[in-house]
């Protein structure tokens, strides 16, 4: 039969032709047939067309071929469909065509296939594709695969996805992703992922990815993670993300790590976090950075910390900190700080924290210090510390103390400290406070203080005690001042001084008072100043003494007098002695006197003296008597007198006898008297005189009586008279 016959045939013909008969059709035949006829082949009919036949059908002979057609169909006729006959065939059929036949499509031909009859593929024919047909779909068919069919990919044909496939890929389809598959896809494809298909990922799939695979998510993949996604990553693989993708997590994301996944960053990663990265961590996830990862924080994240993730910090993360951490950390940051972390902080660490950081130290921080660590902050820092803070620190951190921290104290810091603190402070170091902390001092602190702690003051110190305040020091204190610290006293100072105080002066140091200062105690001072020290008292001291203070000596004080304490009394110190100072003065101490001081003496002080004070007194003294003193002598202090010093009396002296006075004269001091004296007794005192004391004048005494005084002698002193 011709083409043209074979053209002519109707379907019921062609239906009938055997299928060995239709062998022998060429491929002009085959195109000649017409679409019916095509239709109407059966499927015997159909399988015993050769692959060379197949191949010269007709796009719209192929389009014809009916489903039971296309099963019938063995592996090489579906090869030898050429693309365009592929591409005419409609979801049905190639959804017909059977997977172990599938295997027959070439590479041109699987792209040929429109993205309809792709969409319509079966999971079971998506098994069915090799590596080779799966790598040949074009991004179109790829993106026309449905979620169903992309979870039907065989791993190892899914690795044929070049780059744009991977990309073509719908989120959906990204999101049906078997674990399996994910964790089969290459560095390379993962690494062409759209930020939108990361975030299609879950967090199973998130899991399956190796290392290399997390290692491959660039910046903008890893930005894209959400925090579910972030905190699925294995801690295992999550030490493959680059610094730039680690540092391109969100904030949300970083707050969702798990402490695990903390622990796994390694120092380069930590390193690579910005500050809003680490401003967005947790405190537990803070406390559980491991210390070899702390070094490798900047500055600048370490003052992105927050206060509360400071304070969550464990001891060996703060102990690990570098000094150039240290000194970054914000006030706040420092006033977050747990005690225990305080204790952590090296000698090195405390020495860089700055003023403003020291400031903000609380009690319990401060009193936290290590003693072997707190010499290390510097001296601005102790003055920087509030006074809350100085009252804080304990006895031991006080002893610890260096001796430029101490003096770097402010006045009101001074102020501050408590009674213990002030014992606690080295002797070196109190010697070197200045005057202006010294000053500070309270009575509490002052008398606080040790005896080896006033040894050690400067003379400058004992000066810069507030008059107010010393009276504070006890006793001992005052007896452990030597006698430059004693000399050093301002009198408002030693006026300030109490009896006991006063009285606990060794006599050593008594010495080193001037005459001001002697003369500023108070006549309690000195009415309680014991004889030891009255007998250390230089006479200068004595002779700078002021009237009040000498009329408040004791008997005993007055014993203690050296003689020449008593040579140094002037008038008025003398003048205001009692009847019995004047009558404790012993012999020898009243010879030393003046005789300005003796006529100083009241009367009732002169009357007061006893025969041996009166028989002691020299001549000098004895002539230098007043009128009025001579006056109130009695008879015993007149008979007394010796011959000699009644030689020298004044006439007025002797005018002022009176009868008894001068009845109480020996004959030997009747002997005595010169002749000036004589005659200067009154008539009345003559007439009073004995028959004994007329017989012992001498001629040249009678010789001077006045004829008054003649006149008045009774005969029995007349005859008394010797011739």
């Amino acid at each position: 039969m011709s083409t043209s016959q074979i053209a002519g045939l109707n379907t019921a013909q062609v239906a009938a032709i055997e299928t060995a008969d239709l062998a022998g059709l060429n491929t002009a035949d085959m195109r000649a047939l017409s679409t019916a006829a095509i239709a109407a082949l059966g499927t015997d009919q159909v399988s015993a067309l050769s692959t060379t036949q197949i191949a010269s059908l007709g796009t719209n002979q192929s389009a014809v071929l009916n489903t039971n057609d296309i099963v019938a169909f063995n592996s090489a006729q579906i090869g030898a469909l050429n693309t365009a006959q592929i591409g005419s065939l409609n979801t049905n059929q190639v959804t017909a065509i059977e997977t172990s036949d599938l295997a027959g499509l070439n590479t041109a031909a699987i792209r040929s296939l429109s993205t309809a009859a792709v969409a319509a593929l079966t999971t079971d024919q998506i098994v069915a594709l090799n590596s080779a047909q799966i790598g040949a779909l074009s991004t179109t068919q790829v993106a026309a695969l449905n979620t169903s069919q992309i979870s039907a990919v065989e791993t190892a044909d899914l690795v044929a996805f070049n780059t744009a496939s991977i990309k073509a890929l719908s989120t959906a389809a990204i999101a049906a992703l078997t674990t399996d598959q994910t964790g089969a896809l290459s560095t390379v494809q993962i690494g062409a992922l759209g930020t939108n298909q990361v975030a299609a990922l879950d967090t199973n799939q998130i899991v399956a990815l190796n290392s290399a695979q997390v290692g491959a998510l660039n910046s903008a993949q890893a930005a894209a993670l959400n925090t579910a996604q972030a905190s699925a990553i294995e801690t295992s693989d999550l030490a493959g993300l680059s610094t730039a993708s680690t540092r391109a997590l969100s904030t949300a994301a970083i707050a969702a790590l798990t402490t695990d996944q903390i622990v796994a960053l390694n120092s380069a990663q930590i390193a690579s976090l910005g500050t809003t990265q680490f401003g967005a961590l947790t405190t537990t996830q803070i406390g559980a950075i491991e210390t070899n990862d702390i070094s490798a924080i900047n500055t600048a994240d370490i003052r992105a910390l927050t206060s509360s993730a400071v304070g969550a910090m464990n001891t060996l993360q703060i102990a690990t900190l570098s000094t150039t951490q240290i000194a970054a950390l914000g006030t706040s940051q420092i006033a977050a700080m747990t005690t225990d972390q305080v204790v952590a902080l090296t000698s090195t660490q405390l020495g860089v924290l700055s003023t403003a950081s020291i400031a903000t130290l609380n009690t319990a921080q401060v009193a936290a210090i290590e003693t072997t660590d707190i010499s290390a902050i510097s001296t601005t820092g102790v003055r920087a510390l509030s006074t809350a803070a100085v009252a804080a620190l304990t006895t031991d951190q006080v002893s610890a103390m260096s001796t430029a921290q101490v003096t770097a104290l402010s006045t009101t810091q001074v102020s501050a400290l408590n009674t213990n603190q002030v014992q606690a402070l080295e002797t070196n170091d109190v010697r070197a406070l200045n005057t202006a902390q010294i000053g500070t001092f309270n009575t509490a602190q002052l008398a606080a203080l040790t005896t080896a702690q006033i040894g050690a003051f400067t003379t400058a110190e004992i000066r810069a005690i507030a008059s107010t305040s010393i009276s504070a020091l006890s006793t001992d204190q005052i007896a452990a001042m030597d006698s430059s610290q004693i000399a050093a006293l301002a009198t408002t100072q030693v006026g300030a001084l109490n009896t006991a105080q006063v009285a606990a002066i060794e006599t050593s140091d008594l010495a080193g008072l001037n005459t001001a200062s002697v003369r500023a105690l108070t006549t309690a001072g000195v009415a309680n100043l014991t004889t030891d020290q009255i007998a250390a008292l230089s006479s200068s001291q004595v002779g700078g003494l002021s009237s009040t203070q000498t009329a408040v000596l004791t008997t005993d004080q007055i014993v203690a007098l050296s003689t020449a304490d008593a040579a140094a009394l002037n008038s008025p110190q003398v003048s205001a002695f009692n009847t019995a100072q004047v009558a404790a003065i012993e012999t020898s101490d009243l010879q030393a006197m003046n005789t300005a001081s003796i006529r100083a003496m009241t009367t009732a002080a002169i009357a007061a003296m006893s025969t041996d004070q009166i028989a002691a007194m020299n001549s000098a003294q004895i002539g230098a008597l007043s009128t009025s003193q001579v006056a109130g002598l009695n008879t015993n202090q007149i008979g007394a007198i010796e011959t000699v010093d009644l030689a020298i009396m004044n006439t007025a002296q002797v005018a002022v006898f009176n009868t008894a006075q001068v009845t109480a004269l020996s004959t030997a001091q009747i002997g005595a008297l010169n002749t000036a004296d004589v005659r200067a007794v009154n008539t009345t005192n003559v007439a009073a005189l004995t028959s004994d004391q007329i017989a012992n004048m001498n001629s040249a005494q009678i010789g001077v009586l006045s004829t008054a005084q003649i006149g008045a002698l009774n005969t029995n002193q007349a005859s008394a008279i010797e011739t």
